[in-house]
């Protein structure tokens, strides 16, 4: 119970942080910037695949339904058809992909590295893991937000490419590169706050 109560906190945090980085608003042109990729980007490295997929596909469906969750503090389905939907879409389809995809890549490293590497090849493993589980999410979602972008607007590929995503690579690895650099101390604080919780006598 303790287990189930602390994930589904997770999630509802993880949210909450994902609206105030969708809040986070600068202007670049037809797609926003915000650090709500940010916060999508440490889910994917601190949660388990299921509590990313399940906070991910949470956020987007309280957005759909109303609530103002995304970009701007904008909502309802049609946000999810409009120029940005491909973006949205994207976070899930590329946390779908990569949570997974990062959790066997993690089991393959411990178990080559336990025996064969010392501590710090181990990292280096575990750094390149998410790397490339970063990079999977980026490309999936800068794909999928491209494509509806010149559905919807019948705009060539250049066009939709200097616009939706030439302005976003850089600050995109920036956000990378923050969420490689926040990810440990975060991962050593939420161990330390199980294993406190974990200790503490039954209180009734």
């Amino acid at each position: 119970m303790h287990s189930r109560t602390r994930s589904l906190a997770l999630c509802g945090l993880t949210i909450a942080l994902i609206t105030v980085g969708a809040a986070i608003i600068l202007p670049l042109g037809p797609v926003p910037f915000t650090l709500q990729a940010l916060m999508i980007m440490l889910a994917l490295l601190i949660l388990t695949p299921k509590e990313a997929i399940a906070t991910v596909g949470g956020y987007l469906a309280l957005g759909a339904i109303g609530l103002p969750v995304f970009s701007g503090l904008t909502g309802g389905f049609g946000a999810l058809l409009g120029p940005t939907g491909g973006f949205l879409v994207g976070f899930f389809i590329g946390v779908l992909l990569a949570a997974p995809l990062r959790n066997t890549l993690q089991r393959l490293a411990r178990r080559d590295g336990s025996s064969r590497t010392g501590m710090s090849t181990h990292r280096r493993l575990a750094l390149l893991v998410d790397l490339c589980s970063l990079i999977l999410l980026m490309v999936v979602y800068y794909s999928l937000g491209l494509l509806w972008f010149m559905y919807l607007t019948d705009s060539s590929v250049s066009a939709a490419f200097s616009l939706c995503v030439l302005p976003f690579i850089v600050p995109d690895l920036v956000k990378a590169a923050a969420a490689l650099i926040c990810v440990q101390p975060i991962r050593a604080a939420l161990k330390r706050g199980q294993h406190a919780q974990a200790v503490q006598p039954g209180e009734r």
